[in-house]
């Protein structure tokens, strides 16, 4: 074997065992804070007082029974998905970007 192939095999496998040792301290340093955010359910907020708001005053009843139906909807896929899906009249503080915007029309 000539010295550069000897100088390229070296580099070679120097990479790769920088790359396993990268990626086991990635999955160690990963593990703990993986493992906590299993154990958190995420939680998101409706806050039906701006729903009301939002519906015009001229509204029919289908109208507002669609906008209702369309947000309780909502609800319901992120409870399947495995949110925690609560009224803000419950809420005492929360982040603005837990809460459920009524996307516009």
């Amino acid at each position: 074997m000539d010295a550069k192939s000897q100088w390229l095999s070296t580099v070679l496998i120097a990479v790769c065992l920088g790359c396993l040792g990268g990626w086991l301290a990635a999955q160690q340093q990963l593990q703990q804070p993986l493992e906590r955010l299993n154990l958190v359910t995420p939680v998101f907020v409706f806050d039906r007082a701006k729903l009301i708001q939002s519906i015009p005053p001229n509204a029919s009843q289908e109208q507002m029974a669609k906008i209702v139906d369309d947000w309780q909807g909502q609800a319901k896929k992120l409870s399947d998905a495995g949110y925690l899906v609560i009224d803000s009249t419950a809420v005492v503080a929360a982040p603005e970007d837990v809460y459920v915007r009524q996307v516009g029309r």
